[in-house]
């Protein structure tokens, strides 16, 4: 016999229904179960304390009473609920929309207006308006004096952010270093 087996036959063992098979079996873990025999004890408990205990009396009209107000609550008539149409755009009540959409506007229009304007302004395509053709130029019109000199020193020679000069240093550690898989 397990636990629940137990529990579900204490109220036939008190009340002596038991065949004697079970009962042996029910005294048997009862033995041997301390918790076991403390709960049906206090279950012998309770119910000896329940009989003591003083007989209510109620008026004689107190059941015909009951009975008319359970039929009378079987019987009544149920209010249907009708739900009105819900006046409401995209689930807020009109108060709730308005109040969302003034909070939107204004977020947008103080994100818009604490923006900087030069990044508003760089996104926006320049427009070429002169003439695509380089125009036809003769050697001869060239004046070479009439340009001036651009004058370029020699830390401006070379470029100290340019990525395509490769700097790399070929180290040969052959000589110095050796592997695991190198032993000689």
């Amino acid at each position: 016999m397990n636990r629940y087996q137990f529990e579900d036959s204490i109220s036939a063992y008190l009340d002596n229904d038991l065949i004697i098979s079970d009962r042996k079996l029910f005294e048997e873990y009862m033995n041997k179960n301390i918790d076991a025999k403390n709960l049906v004890d206090d279950i012998r408990s309770t119910l000896k304390s329940t009989k003591n205990f003083s007989n209510i009396k109620a008026s004689k009209d107190f059941m015909p009473n009951l009975f008319k107000r359970i039929q009378f609550e079987k019987n009544r008539p149920v209010k249907k609920i009708i739900e009105k149409p819900s006046k409401s755009l995209f689930g807020f009540t009109p108060l709730y929309a308005t109040l969302m959409s003034i909070l939107v506007i204004s977020f947008i229009s103080i994100g818009i207006n604490m923006w900087p304007q030069s990044i508003l302004m760089d996104n926006s395509a320049s427009a070429f308006t002169g003439d695509i053709n380089p125009p036809n130029l003769n050697i001869k019109d060239i004046n070479i004096k009439s340009q001036p000199q651009v004058l370029v020193s020699k830390e401006a020679k070379s470029d100290s952010s340019d990525t395509t000069i490769i700097n790399k240093k070929n180290f040969r550690l052959n000589s110095k270093v050796q592997l695991v898989k190198d032993r000689k």
